[in-house]
């Protein structure tokens, strides 16, 4: 009779440790090691704020995105219709391959400035030094158009136009 109540107590004995160790883990847990809108448990969270940038911070984000050769911030600028248009764009994998392709090392913001913004389209002008591959410098003054594109994946101002003949008209 004796060797049955030791199983049982085996068994007993790992079950309270286990609940033991839960508890223990669970208490500890970090508040923030949650899935985005979701924790551990189930219960719901909200998700991050999201401040949407000004098409001047837009432009900015771009060239300075490119200056620090980070390609999904650069990437992320873009209108997804021009992305669907542009083949170069077409994802960001071939966005890289074509910035990186441009033969400029380095862009310095010399000036960006709105020049209209009705609340769906925005033209700001801007001026960039770029420095070449080879070292040169070449001043380029441009200006960029803007949507206010709510349906994208990411919503915002994004350049409808950035390089290229393609543009969308989404």
């Amino acid at each position: 009779m004796k060797e049955k109540r030791e199983p049982v107590f085996l068994w007993i004995s790992i079950v309270v440790f286990g609940i033991a160790a839960i508890l223990i883990i669970t208490q500890n847990l970090e508040p923030n090691l949650t899935l985005p809108g979701f924790t551990l448990f189930g219960e719901q969270t909200q998700p991050p704020e999201y401040s949407i940038k000004k098409p001047e911070e837009v432009v900015r984000q771009y060239f300075e995105s490119w200056d620090r050769k980070d390609w999904p911030n650069m990437y992320a600028t873009l209108s997804d219709g021009f992305k669907k248009i542009d083949p170069d764009a077409k994802d960001l994998f071939e966005f890289t391959n074509f910035a990186s392709s441009q033969g400029i090392s380095g862009e310095k913001i010399i000036a960006i400035k709105q020049e209209s913004n009705d609340g769906t389209t925005a033209i700001i002008a801007y001026s960039v030094e770029f420095t070449l591959s080879d070292g040169n410098k070449q001043d380029f003054d441009d200006k960029f158009t803007l949507k206010f594109r709510q349906g994208d994946v990411i919503p915002g101002w994004k350049l409808i136009h950035p390089y290229g003949p393609n543009i969308d008209t989404s």
